[in-house]
């Protein structure tokens, strides 16, 4: 199983299309800084510490999660299929389900790469600028600095939860990659899927309320609160429900696979 792993980490690692999205997310992250840096001091506003980064960068960074899996899952997972690779693989003598759990791994590993990139990158070079924080104008801006105690535990819960967020998406996606094995399809459909998904369930919620508690309950929602100060639900709760998706998403997925004819 070690072996399974080294070898998806190293294919990983040199994956064109994981390259290419770590390099265009890592050009926005740099970019992005800069371009408040210049435009607030031309302008004579405050400059932009990296603590207001962090809060920023991580209230958006779900479209780089979303977008970034299933870009990533049509390439790293569902190409292998039509190239051929799979096949070999599968008949290289090992159980599907080791290949299966080694595959995901390994694209579970690079989901998560690209899911910090952006705000690791960001506040990194934010903070270069102006600081980390800098004095509040007034008591809720999110400008200056948390109080004390606070930025630490919350720099940890952030990134701890976009780690695990990402990689209940990249099961998500694996299961996508599994089900339709073409590339084209796998990016276009999930892309899609995880587009429509927070819709398509609000509107049925409010119709059928067991939507809207399906919906509540899904890390479609809960991706939301990973950049909240203060989390809307319980702490079980929003490392219950990644948890969760990863173990059914990744369950599904692996009897797909096992029962799943491989041309």
């Amino acid at each position: 199983m070690y072996n399974l792993i080294r070898v998806e980490l190293f294919k990983l690692r040199k994956d064109k299309a994981f390259r290419m999205l770590m390099l265009l997310i890592s050009a926005l992250a740099i970019i992005f800084p800069l371009f408040s840096y210049f435009d607030n001091k031309t302008h004579g506003f405050p400059l932009v510490p990296g603590i207001a980064f962090l809060f920023d960068s991580i209230g958006i960074n779900s479209f780089f999660i979303k977008f970034g899996t299933a870009i990533l899952a049509g390439f790293f997972i569902a190409n292998e299929y039509s190239t051929g690779v799979m096949k070999t693989i599968v008949s290289s003598g090992n159980s599907r389900g080791r290949l299966f759990m080694a595959k995901l791994i390994g694209f579970a590993a690079g989901a998560m790469a690209i899911s910090v990139a952006f705000p690791v990158i960001s506040t990194i070079e934010a903070t270069l600028l102006a600081g980390f924080g800098q004095p509040a104008v007034d008591a809720t801006s999110v400008f200056g600095q948390l109080p004390p105690g606070v930025p630490v535990a919350f720099i940890l819960r952030a990134f701890g939860l976009t780690l695990l967020f990402s990689a209940s998406f990249a099961v998500i996606s694996a299961l996508f990659s599994t089900l339709l094995t073409e590339s084209g399809k796998t990016i276009g459909l999930t892309i899609i899927f995880f587009m429509m998904i927070d819709t398509i369930l609000s509107m049925l919620g409010s119709y059928f309320p067991v939507f809207e508690t399906i919906y509540d309950y899904s890390v479609f929602k809960l991706i939301g609160q990973i950049g909240e100060p203060v989390l809307e639900v319980g702490t079980v709760q929003i490392l219950l429900v990644p948890l969760l998706t990863i173990a059914v998403a990744g369950l599904l997925g692996a009897i797909v696979f096992r029962r799943k004819e491989i041309k």
